[in-house]
């Protein structure tokens, strides 16, 4: 049997509501439009991108170079449908999204990284007990630094909530994935790019146990046998409104 596949962000998605992931992944309907903040974080993501590449090339690339390729991707973003909170604009997110870039290029280290977005897949297995599971997972890390220092990017309205470093799902994929590969446990980075009025960048770094990438693990393989098993069902909150698979839930719920 082929060992079922799956990603941190496919994780997250049916952990928030089951019923939208199978909208979007297993049913696959075309959304009718995609929330602003989605695409911002995308291009944000590009530029910072570009940013570490050119710097492995042995350039030194500038704020305002930054900018360009976010405002290059940004423009391509909006080619599509996109729905903007109350706050917020195409000409807002994109002075704001200036703003943040050059306060990333001011505070970033002159040490450079040793990988940039590196590509992963391993076999699923509690590293605490040694069970495996029939899953196969994947994803790709922000960033590796020197010593082991694994990097995710991460732009938001807000600080990190109370604990909210601690549960934060995708560090503990990383560090489990990179565990199950080098048997090595990582340590680990939050950046957070912040878009307050004065925007900033906060670092918060964090480890993991093996007893807790044996938790992620075992939350993945469950995850897998529940999408396996056709386990589909709403969970209803407030992102319900800025649902792009509204339209489709209310149908769901009228069968």
């Amino acid at each position: 049997m082929t060992p079922f596949p799956i990603s941190v962000s496919r994780v997250n998605a049916y952990l928030a509501c089951p019923l939208k992931y199978r909208f979007q992944y297993v049913d696959q309907i075309p959304p009718p439009w995609r929330a602003a903040a989605l695409s911002f974080g995308s291009s944000i993501h590009a530029a910072v991108e570009w940013f570490h590449n050119a710097r492995l090339e042995g350039k030194t690339p500038t704020a305002e170079e930054v900018i360009v390729i976010f405002d290059a991707d940004w423009y391509a973003q909006n080619l599509e449908p996109l729905v903007f909170s109350e706050k917020d604009s195409k000409e807002a997110l994109a002075e704001k999204g200036r703003a943040m870039l050059r306060v990333y290029v001011a505070e970033s280290s002159a040490k450079l990284p040793k990988f940039i977005e590196q590509r992963f897949e391993v076999d699923l297995v509690d590293p605490s007990t040694g069970e495996a599971f029939d899953v196969r997972l994947r994803g790709i890390i922000d960033l590796v630094e020197e010593d082991n220092l694994l990097v995710d990017l991460k732009t938001a309205a807000r600080t990190l909530e109370d604990g909210g470093l601690e549960r934060h799902l995708q560090l503990s994929t990383y560090a489990l994935a990179f565990y199950l590969m080098y048997r090595t446990l990582p340590r680990l980075r939050l950046d957070m790019l912040l878009k307050t009025k004065m925007p900033r960048l906060e670092r918060h770094e964090t480890t993991r146990t093996v007893e807790d990438l044996g938790w992620t693990a075992r939350l993945i393989a469950g995850v897998g046998k529940a999408i396996e098993a056709g386990h589909f069902f709403p969970n209803p909150s407030w992102r319900c409104t800025e649902c792009e698979y509204f339209a489709p839930c209310q149908s769901w719920r009228e069968t």
